[in-house]
């Protein structure tokens, strides 16, 4: 059944709604200390978004991300799998799914955990990765430039709409067809992915 892309305006109650889904997830965290930062387009004040808040989890522990022995999940599907592996990166994973999110593993990006969660008015995805990882600075750094160059928010709104309404049924196809803005914005910004290169 396809998941149509639709986009809608800026919501004042984004940045609400993320704090909320922060505060649950650093309770279930428990001692342990995190970073939790809102990330995505619903970050951006004044930008047109789907409305699922973005949240990025930075963790010191590179063990705390050790998928070798899970199953590999398709992206694009969203049957959750179950964590596997040492009893550290497991407990992580719970904690998030215990804030009723699903857990997909690294979803084609290793290094990277992802989480989702797809309800009216509570949808939400949560991304894992290690402090200091090209993936926690490079989602920074694009959300930290967009807030700051409108021009750039604007020309990323434009793009994300057209796209939008070209690959409506198609979430691999948009997410692709916006790697190119991604991409010139970050090689500008100082963007440090090994696949800004590529």
């Amino acid at each position: 059944m396809p998941d149509p892309i639709i986009l809608v305006d800026y919501d004042p109650a984004w940045p609400g709604s993320f704090a909320r889904e922060a505060d649950a997830l650093m309770k279930a965290f428990g001692d342990t200390q995190h970073l939790v930062e809102h990330i995505g387009s619903t970050a951006v004040p004044g930008l047109s978004a789907k409305p699922v808040i973005d949240i990025l989890v930075a963790v010191a522990d590179e063990a705390l991300l050790d998928t070798a022995t899970e199953e590999e999940a398709v992206p694009g599907e969203e049957r959750a799998i179950d964590p596997r592996g040492n009893a550290a990166h497991v407990r992580l994973v719970r904690a998030v799914t215990g804030c009723k999110f699903s857990y997909r593993g690294v979803n084609g990006l290793p290094g990277r955990l992802y989480f989702f969660r797809h309800r009216e008015g509570r949808s939400a995805h949560v991304h894992i990765a290690q402090d200091g990882s090209w993936f926690v600075h490079d989602q920074l750094l694009f959300r930290d430039w967009l807030r700051t160059h409108p021009e750039d928010a604007k020309g990323y709104e434009a793009l994300k709409l057209d796209l939008a309404g070209k690959h409506r049924d198609d979430r691999v196809a948009y997410t692709m067809a916006k790697s190119g803005f991604i991409r010139d914005v970050l090689l500008r910004a100082g963007g440090i992915g090994p696949w800004l290169r590529q």
